[in-house]
């Protein structure tokens, strides 16, 4: 009697454990430096649209015609949907389009998404 209630009991908070949805979320604060911000302009290759954040890849050509890749990490797919950007209607591949982004604090290539601009239309994902 007393192994099925010490099962019965082990089992429930298992499922407890299980069922109770995660905190834990890294903040934009500790890879990206979002007292900072830039400008960047370029072609967009790639969208992946996922969860929790979505990613964008961008090519940004310099003014001596290097081309970077960039990797921005943006808002979740159902918030861009929720501001209205429809990313089989409004964006296309080989688009070019400007991001405001928070620069990565190690340097890399990577950003921080805070809005888009699509034909002349701002789109604000989150103000840092």
């Amino acid at each position: 009697m007393i192994k099925k209630t010490l099962l019965a009991s082990g089992l429930s908070l298992s499922l407890l454990a299980l069922s109770v949805p995660a905190i834990a979320h890294h903040s934009a604060n500790a890879q990206f430096d979002t007292s900072q911000e830039f400008v960047l302009t370029g072609v967009l290759t790639q969208l992946d649209d996922i969860n929790p954040h979505s990613m964008w890849h961008i090519d940004a050509k310099a003014a001596d015609g290097t081309v970077t890749s960039w990797r921005l990490e943006g808002v979740s797919p159902n918030s861009l949907r929720r501001l209205g950007l429809s990313i089989k209607n409004d964006l296309k591949f080989g688009g070019t389009y400007s991001f405001t982004c928070a620069p990565s604090k190690d340097g890399s290539k990577t950003g921080f998404l805070k809005a888009i601009t699509l034909n002349g239309k701002l789109f604000q994902m989150v103000q840092l």
